[in-house]
């Protein structure tokens, strides 16, 4: 079973099995898996943790039940943000499908409807630089997985992770990437 927790890295090898609902598929097929890094995805666990410990924990000593409300809501917003960045990636399948769990949205491409695979400026909220799909319809997606803030000292991890996107595009298996050394 091929298992990488990194992001950016193509992973497997023409012919390994992979785990499925049905057993084992043999591919011929590259396998593409996107995530935070490992110090983000802790950071998302520590941080609603230590807004709980901060907000909720005085609540009692001082007495003052109508800060609780909005208290509560601004931790359960908090744990609500983290818990859908902790699912934030990118998914490449063996046969073919592309599954892009962005912050707010959840779509997924076939490799056929891919154009290519670009470097370019974030727009909205948080702004920066990521990779984006250009489809054949002429529309574009980012992944906000491979965002970052400024391309002048990021710049090698995001041309990395668009490269593991276009290398799984062209189905090059277990194409040579650098480690990840986020």
């Amino acid at each position: 079973m091929a298992v990488d927790a990194s992001p950016g890295r193509v992973i497997g090898a023409p012919g390994r099995a992979l785990p499925s609902q049905d057993g084992p598929v043999h591919r011929s097929d590259a396998y593409l898996r996107l995530r935070p890094p490992a110090w983000a995805r802790a950071w998302l666990v520590v941080f609603p943790l230590l807004l709980a410990g901060l907000f909720l924990s005085p609540l009692p000593l001082r007495g003052d039940e109508d800060a609780v409300v909005p208290q509560v809501l601004v931790v359960g917003a908090s744990a609500a943000l983290a818990a859908r960045m902790l699912v934030m990636g990118a998914t490449g399948t063996p046969d073919g499908r592309l599954v892009v769990r962005n912050q707010l949205t959840t779509r997924t491409f076939s490799r056929e409807q891919i154009a290519e695979v670009v470097v370019d400026r974030v727009g909205g909220f948080g702004r920066g630089w990521a990779a984006w799909l250009r489809l054949h319809d002429g529309s574009r997606h980012h992944l906000d997985v491979t965002r970052v803030p400024f391309r002048a000292f990021f710049g090698a991890w995001l041309e990395r992770d668009a490269e593991a996107v276009r290398a799984w595009v062209a189905a090059r298996p277990g194409a040579a990437l650098p480690p990840d050394t986020r």
